[in-house]
């Protein structure tokens, strides 16, 4: 019977061992094909949004070196933005000085009343408003209508 406990001994030992042995290691860094290291961590870290009809061609690998690739390049997508933005009102700015003072105040003139305009106009405005087809014509020209024009009147 000693032997058979001795036995079970390390066998137990040995488990142990192997155990403790794995939940020390440290999660193995991978790099991807881009070159960039992708530890278990990072992974959590790190979200995005699939381009359309990728979420179902791609595996998970795949996928994080994808939200990867966007993060390395977000930074200089909003950076190039900011700088569009600038020329795009530098531009405004050279046009509006080939405006006559005149000209310019129609200008602000238009501006405001578009501004006054857009927020004015609601959604719902837009649904309560009769269908234009039926709307020229009274309730009883426009049943007069669809039955002289219906497939069965001919």
């Amino acid at each position: 019977m000693s032997k058979a406990w001795g036995r079970n001994f390390l066998v137990l030992a040995f488990t142990a061992v192997c155990f403790t042995a794995t939940a020390q290691e440290q999660p193995e860094s991978k790099t991807t094909k881009s070159g960039q290291d992708v530890t278990p961590a990072r992974r959590a870290e790190v979200k995005g949004r699939l381009p359309r009809y990728f979420g179902s061609l791609v595996n998970n690998e795949q996928r994080t070196e994808i939200y990867l690739i966007q993060a390395k390049f977000r930074e200089k997508i909003s950076k190039l933005k900011q700088e569009l933005e600038k020329l795009e009102t530098q531009q405004m700015q050279d046009i509006e000085a080939v405006l006559t003072a005149e000209q310019r105040k129609k200008l602000t003139g238009f501006r405001d009343n578009s501004r006054r305009k857009g927020k004015s106009d609601s959604p719902s405005k837009d649904r309560d408003r009769p269908n234009d087809s039926t709307s020229s014509l009274l309730p009883e020209e426009s049943a007069a209508t669809s039955r002289t024009t219906g497939p069965l009147n001919e």
